[in-house]
């Protein structure tokens, strides 16, 4: 079945106008995650500094979060620090060895 000029036009145009209002509208939603995680990370630096070490971070990761750009989601740069220190922390452990809970048992005990 052939289409018409005019069957092929709308669905141009409403596919244009579809993109077209997407494009707008990513960066304002983005634009409002960022605000909305921005509060929250507002709301833990009400926390006293016992509470932060609880959940793994330190005053000064959250204040320099916070002072990021607006544009810039505050909790991605806590969840880097928080990676970045643990990452060096781990580097820095010696590896212990693990020791079995109940001794080995060699075949020469068990036969006397």
């Amino acid at each position: 079945m052939a289409r018409s000029i005019h069957s092929v036009i709308p669905s141009f145009g409403s596919a244009f106008f579809g993109r077209a209002a997407l494009i707008l509208a990513t960066p304002v939603v983005r634009f409002a995650k960022a605000l909305k995680h921005r509060a929250e990370v507002r709301r833990l630096a009400d926390f006293d500094d016992r509470m932060l070490k609880d959940i793994g971070l330190t005053r000064s990761e959250v204040t320099g979060a916070l002072e990021e750009s607006i544009f810039e989601n505050p909790s991605v740069v806590l969840v880097r620090s928080f990676e970045r220190r643990h990452r060096s922390q781990r580097v820095g452990e010696t590896r212990k060895t693990i020791r079995p809970a109940v001794p080995m048992v060699t075949r020469e005990l068990r036969l006397a």
